[in-house]
């Protein structure tokens, strides 16, 4: 997917969501490479749209009606199943804490945030995939972190301790790609 896909799919689902009678705000927070795609404006291209939601309650009330929405565009637009991903909550939801975030845009009921640049980055230099690394080498400069150290700050606001620990080969690989010169001072 590219940016412009995004937001037509975005724009699809909220139509389709008001179709079906919903009024009640979706808010949803928007993460990974649809992010770097919208609010970056990144070179590459994005096999989905990861989100986080903003309101657990919400989320179990209408989850059973987007799921069906989602369904629809996927069919209309002969998408892959999982191009709409909250799947990522599911699994980093002990691991992370989600800001609250900036309202971006509105697509019917949908409501569609955007979480600060800083989060994003701590989120890519936890995930730490080439395609992260390429992310973070574009957040970097937008944003006041310059060391390790600020970064490692950076991860101790967002993701938690049990994470980091969890995933802290990881996470030392990142930040060694990120700030190599430290790394060199740090062997």
């Amino acid at each position: 997917m590219e940016a412009r896909d995004i937001e037509r799919y975005l724009a699809e689902l909220g139509a389709e969501l008001k179709r079906r009678g919903i009024k009640q705000p979706i808010r949803l927070l928007l993460i990974g490479g649809a992010y770097m795609l919208l609010r970056e404006h990144a070179t590459r291209t994005t096999d989905d749209i990861d989100i986080f939601w903003l309101e657990g309650d919400t989320f179990q009330q209408l989850r059973g009606i987007l799921s069906e929405c989602v369904l629809t565009i996927t069919r209309r637009y002969t998408l892959r199943p999982d191009w709409f991903n909250y799947l990522s909550q599911v699994l980093m939801q002990n691991d992370i804490r989600i800001p609250t975030g900036k309202l971006w845009k509105r697509y019917g009921p949908l409501r569609i945030y955007i979480p600060p640049k800083e989060y994003i980055l701590a989120l890519k230099i936890l995930a730490g995939r080439t395609k992260d690394l390429a992310d973070c080498a574009i957040l970097l400069p937008q944003t006041n972190v310059r060391t390790r150290q600020q970064a490692q700050q950076l991860l101790d606001q967002y993701i938690l301790p049990e994470a980091q620990e969890k995933n802290a080969e990881q996470i030392e690989n990142s930040l060694n790609k990120l700030f190599p010169n430290e790394a060199e001072r740090r062997e």
